[in-house]
């Protein structure tokens, strides 16, 4: 009875320790993680015309919202340092309140006392939805292509370049694009060595031999020095051209050469298609 006894209290000891052993595991990988910062860019072009297109592109943001919300807690909120971010790129002359918007949906919460993390945290969630719903309605400037100039998208992450990440970060840095840098009037686009800061380029390369063109003469986006380790995500490449089979993997190509050469790492993409195709593609990439 009493080997009993005994072997039954080993056993105990033996759980109770490897118990503690998990935990202490669990809080070493917690502290080891880097916190993350989820840098949300917003083209408000005239693809704001696509049909649904800032319904697809506001769930995404619910989506990446949510991913960040779950890290945040994983981490412990009382600790977390993690960072969630949305940029907008509004039309030139745009009435947009932009330091209204992003203001408001943006939370660092490295720069937050304890107290205030956790009711920040669960205050934006609460407001994203009719926030995005009311800048929904203020984004759309009229119901033709010719009432967008069009946004500067090179010109954004060249101004924009050192904030868009963070030093000792898990950044990650969505762009919400159809992948078109153009404008109604291109006289202030910059061209050097066959590098455009605009992609109107792309009308001219027709053809099957489109990419070898490119390639014998070095075309593409003017790259820009992006000193900075981040997984960029382009989502919503989307034809503007239906009579051309090759658009978008022209467009593809010439922002994988272009985030190449800016950045020293290849983006992943995501075309416009259905809202569940979108996120689910969304959801399986980021981290």
């Amino acid at each position: 009875m009493k080997s009993y006894i005994l072997l039954t209290i080993i056993i105990i000891n033996g759980l109770f320790s490897l118990a503690f052993a998990n935990e202490e595991n669990t809080s070493e990988n917690l502290s080891k993680r880097k916190p993350i910062n989820y840098t949300i860019i917003l083209d408000l072009s005239d693809r704001v015309l696509n049909q649904n297109q800032l319904s697809y592109d506001f769930a995404q943001i619910e989506l990446i919202f949510k991913k960040f919300k779950k890290k945040a807690k994983q981490n412990l909120i009382i600790t977390s340092k993690d960072r969630f971010v949305l940029k907008i790129i509004p039309q030139k002359g745009s009435s947009l309140d932009l330091n209204y918007y992003e203001n408001i949906l943006q939370l660092r919460l490295d720069q937050l006392s304890i107290k205030d993390k956790n009711k920040r945290l669960e205050k934006l969630e609460s407001i994203l939805t009719s926030t995005l719903e009311k800048l929904k309605k203020e984004a759309v400037l009229g119901k033709k292509h010719s009432d967008y100039a069009g946004v500067d998208l090179w010109s954004f992450l060249n101004n924009n370049k050192e904030n868009l990440t963070s030093a000792g970060y898990d950044n990650t840095i969505i762009i919400m694009t159809d992948g078109y840098l153009d404008f109604e009037n291109n006289n202030h686009v910059i061209e050097q060595n066959n590098h455009f800061t605009g992609t109107n380029f792309l009308k001219d390369l027709n053809g099957n031999d489109w990419k070898l063109e490119a390639k014998n003469k070095d075309i593409g986006i003017l790259p820009i020095s992006l000193d900075f380790k981040a997984t960029w995500i382009v989502t919503g490449i989307k034809s503007k051209e239906a009579s051309d089979l090759y658009q978008i993997s022209k467009v593809k190509y010439f922002w994988n050469k272009w985030i190449k050469q800016s950045a020293n790492t290849h983006p992943l993409f995501i075309n416009y298609s259905t809202k569940s195709q979108i996120l689910s593609e969304l959801n399986s990439i980021i981290n």
